[in-house]
């Protein structure tokens, strides 16, 4: 996955730890929560999001330039802290949108406290466990198998060559530590928390689920519990799209999103 890096980035200190933070637009404020392998090719400070809203797209504990605070050892203890950011941040009345496990992450915080929360976006995400099929090993196969199960054809995939690009050492590095935070964060149990399920029904948020049809992570089975178990919640499929639509469909992708936060109250 390429490190993708903002225009806007700065650092906050959260509970007595730096956090990296890229920032950018103007408006009511939105809190994007990156993926397992960070925000890719997609810039979620210059997308069409930040034409509307105030874009703040944090690294998460253990990944990319943040620290990691001792006591952080699973994806609920990431939502806590995510919420003293917030705090941090001074962030009210927000819209909260995660893809991967950072729509996992966005799903904890949301069943946690919802009272300042505007709007809530699930992005092909971890966090529930599918009743019929299966989350896909993505720890123990290769980089390349990674990559592929990542998008349904790589071949329409804009900037394709930024995720083939040779790193450098330093990069090689962060990505290292990526793999070993979100591995620690979420290998038991595999990519899902067998609470969450229970608490999602009490979120009231308007909760939009974007999932990409042909996801090889994550089946689509996993966007359809979303929107069932969440109680105000409406789900967009992307056909010919794996796990990344904001990266492999980011016309569709901003489409959909676009039009749900325009509806917002």
């Amino acid at each position: 996955m390429t490190l993708m890096k903002t225009a806007n980035r700065s650092e906050v200190t959260v509970s007595g730890h730096k956090v990296e933070i890229h920032k950018g637009g103007s408006g009511p404020a939105l809190l994007w929560l990156h993926g397992g392998e960070g925000f890719g090719t997609y810039d979620p400070t210059t997308s069409p999001l930040a034409e509307k809203f105030t874009v703040y797209a944090p690294s998460h504990p253990g990944f990319f330039g943040t620290e990691r605070p001792e006591w952080v050892y699973t994806i609920n203890d990431v939502a806590h802290f995510t919420k003293d950011l917030v705090q941090e941040l001074g962030l009210d009345d927000y819209v909260l949108v995660g893809h991967s496990i950072g729509g996992w992450i966005a799903a904890e915080m949301a069943a946690m406290d919802q009272h300042n929360l505007k709007g809530l976006v699930i992005i092909d995400s971890a966090g529930v466990r599918p009743e019929k099929g299966e989350i896909t090993e993505v720890f123990m196969v290769s980089d390349d198998a990674r990559l592929k199960l990542g998008f349904h054809n790589m071949e329409q995939v804009p900037n394709f060559d930024a995720f083939t690009a040779e790193r450098t050492p330093e990069e090689a590095a962060v990505i290292h530590g990526n793999k070993e935070m979100l591995s620690r964060l979420s290998w038991r149990p595999y990519l899902h928390n067998p609470s969450l399920p229970h608490f999602l029904g009490g979120v009231k948020t308007p909760t939009l689920v974007i999932w990409g049809k042909q996801d090889a992570i994550f089946p689509l089975e996993c966007g359809e519990m979303y929107a069932r178990l969440l109680s105000n919640a409406t789900l967009k499929t992307i056909d010919n799209c794996g796990h990344r639509p904001q990266m492999e469909k980011p016309d569709d992708f901003n489409a959909a999103i676009t039009s749900f936060l325009a509806g917002l109250k």
